[in-house]
């Protein structure tokens, strides 16, 4: 998992790069499958990790889901092997921008499917650093209250296949707030 010095850095690297993708971040939108119930089950901020002993790598995952809307917003934020800091453009002249692929990467969430308090999904396919080569990566897990906890699985060229746990909690009041607000 990550250290609060890599997450630190994984933020400072999202705050130093929101300039440059436009005049604001913004998250992902990730479509939802879900009944009205199903979505209502999820409303709130949700943070949390994921990590991978046969890869190496961990990261972060962030997303919100307002109720009664078939779409949530989020990212995931994937450190390769070995917990390489970020590298900033001040590290061209020391020789660390040579490691850019090492530096955390941000991960699209594609789909997520909820029923009766299961989730499912697939990520987007990315170049793991590990391999360089396209991989596919799917999720599930399981609503328990204000947690979620489940596994993944990546498969790639050559029979590649990687397994990894994953969980997030809702920030204590986000499901109020997105009650109270919905969009």
């Amino acid at each position: 998992m990550l250290t609060s010095r890599s997450r630190r850095c994984v933020i400072a690297l999202a705050v130093v790069a929101a300039p440059f993708a436009g005049c604001r971040y913004q998250p992902t939108p990730i479509p939802l499958q879900a009944s009205v119930a199903d979505i209502s089950a999820l409303a709130g901020r949700w943070e949390g990790e994921y990590a991978s002993l046969e890869s190496g790598r961990n990261g972060i995952i962030t997303f919100s889901v307002q109720p009664g809307r078939d779409t949530a917003y989020g990212d995931v934020v994937m450190v390769p092997a070995q917990g390489h800091d970020p590298i900033f453009a001040a590290d061209v002249a020391s020789g660390m921008h040579a490691r850019h692929s090492a530096a955390p990467e941000l991960l699209r969430i594609a789909l997520v499917r909820v029923v009766g308090g299961f989730v499912e999904g697939v990520l987007e396919p990315y170049t793991a650093p590990d391999c360089k080569c396209v991989v596919s990566t799917t999720f599930r897990g399981a609503l328990q209250g204000n947690t979620i906890k489940g596994d993944y699985l990546t498969t790639g060229a050559y029979g590649l296949r990687q397994t990894g746990s994953w969980s997030v909690s809702r920030k204590q009041g986000a499901e109020t707030k997105a009650n109270a607000n919905p969009r």
